[in-house]
């Protein structure tokens, strides 16, 4: 189960960096939606080119079972559209070799013949504006898509993905807004209650959240499980993108409050001294386990936890309860914050426009088709009207005790800020979590981990000075 899971998390989730300068800020609003722009704007539209095998670059199933199962057009028994042959390229996200596959399949776009030609390609968070910032993602208007048919999505997913000319090269059908996700059972023992309202109190801001922590001491509980669980909110927090323009790593007052924060949560017992995606982490997720919560996104509550708690997970992708599944709840936490998110590109050089702008349209606009999406896996759609019609129809989580995941998180996903995101993202969060460890565990001071966390950034990108 653990194995399965681990695999499962690490396929969907080298997200670990797909975190940096995208979170809550008061100035969302001046730096939301910068993708938008007049429609009546000369675009020149892509011509489509009549190709017959639409080839798709992704890391792992994810888009595969979304695109198969709510694409209406597609037939999975011939594996087509129509007479256009539909093939998944898939790489390992793990040690940036999806990239580099990606990058050698671009650079040849113009020679391969037509059957070879990558129509689409996904993204993450942490990655995605190495790829808009170039002409090697079309530009969405160029495909047909309008303002209108973007005018649901929210803000912050459009503004990771926007040139820095303005125009929107990607789109996505999920938003990964997180939240404070803690044990119902725990709560009541040491709150005297479970109900959101009252414990979002208790850890609203970070002040408030270090008292709960200390009374969860006392009553012989862990706040948190290991060194790295708040660094998505710290991290999508910050006010300066990790690398400047003179390419130097920069350590932001946000990412240098984590780094205190965490040594003293550690000095004073407050987290279980695990890491990320290791064994005894997911442990804490157990009936058993003396961790209150965990900070986490949409998918992360819905796949990792879910299946962590102890549940059995069933070959339609539902659970059957076990564990702690259905003892936990979500609330907003002391900031708003996201973690993660795919988006997908159309190629420039694609001889299936027609058809990419399609399931663009279809499985990212659409309200009703991502409904669905919701309804059945409990995605966080990328859709404020779906998101508005879940809310209506009271669609619940069972992993959360009946509680609604998407009115839980629709008002972090109003605050969140993206545009410190850089392509260098992924190596810094995954450097900085490795190094840091060190001294947390009192092996070295803290000016050296910070020094050995450069260096590793370096070792992925020799051009960056500390």
């Amino acid at each position: 189960m653990r194995k399965k899971w681990l695999a499962l998390a690490l396929s969907m989730a080298m997200v670990v960096g797909s975190i940096t300068g995208c979170g809550g800020s008061d100035s969302n609003k001046d730096a939301s939606d910068s993708s938008k722009s007049n429609d009546s704007a000369k675009v020149e539209t892509v011509a489509d080119g009549g190709g017959k095998v639409l080839n798709i670059y992704v890391w792992n199933t994810e888009f595969k079972e979304r695109f198969e199962k709510y694409y209406p057009d597609y037939n999975k028994d011939t594996k087509s559209i129509g007479d256009v042959k539909v093939k998944f390229v898939t790489n390992t996200n793990e040690g940036g070799v999806y990239q580099k596959k990606l990058d050698a399949a671009l650079k040849k776009q113009d020679s391969a013949s037509a059957d070879d030609k990558i129509d689409m390609f996904l993204c993450e968070m942490d990655y995605v504006n190495k790829y808009t910032n170039t002409d090697m993602a079309l530009d969405i208007k160029s495909l047909g898509l309008t303002d209108d048919d973007l005018s649901q999505m929210y803000d912050y997913t459009k503004q990771a993905a926007t040139k820095r000319d303005g125009t929107l090269r990607a789109v996505s059908w999920q938003g990964c807004p997180g939240g404070f996700v803690y044990r119902r059972s725990i709560a009541k023992e040491v709150f005297g209650t479970d109900d959101i309202e009252k414990i979002q109190e208790q850890v609203s801001d970070w002040d408030k959240f270090a008292a709960a922590a200390e009374t969860l001491k006392g009553k012989g509980y862990k706040m948190l499980s290991g060194y790295d669980d708040a660094l998505r909110v710290y991290s999508n927090n910050v006010s300066q993108k990790c690398v400047n323009d003179e390419g130097v790593i920069q350590i932001d007052p946000s990412i240098e409050k984590w780094i205190d924060t965490t040594k003293e949560y550690t000095d004073k017992g407050y987290n279980n001294g695990t890491s990320l995606w290791a064994e005894e982490w997911t442990a804490d997720m157990g009936k058993d386990s003396k961790v209150f919560g965990y900070f986490m996104p949409a998918w992360g509550i819905n796949f990792s936890m879910a299946e962590g708690s102890g549940a059995k997970k069933n070959d339609d992708g539902s659970f059957t309860p076990g564990g702690s599944y259905g003892d936990w709840a979500v609330v907003t936490g002391p900031q708003a914050f996201n973690w993660g998110g795919s988006f997908i590109c159309g190629a420039n050089g694609t001889d299936n426009a027609k058809l990419v702008a399609d399931i663009m349209k279809k499985l990212c606009c659409d309200k009703d088709i991502m409904f669905n999406i919701s309804k059945d896996t409990s995605d966080f759609v990328n859709n404020k009207e779906a998101n508005k019609m879940l809310e209506e129809k009271n669609v619940t989580s069972d992993f959360l005790g009946g509680q609604s995941l998407v009115k839980a998180l629709s008002a972090a996903a109003d605050n969140i800020n993206c545009s410190n995101v850089s392509p260098y993202d992924q190596m810094y969060i995954e450097s900085l979590m490795a190094k840091m460890k060190d001294y947390y565990q009192g092996k070295v001071s803290k000016e050296k981990a910070i020094d050995n966390f450069k260096s590793e950034v370096i070792k992925s990108y020799p051009d960056l000075k500390k």
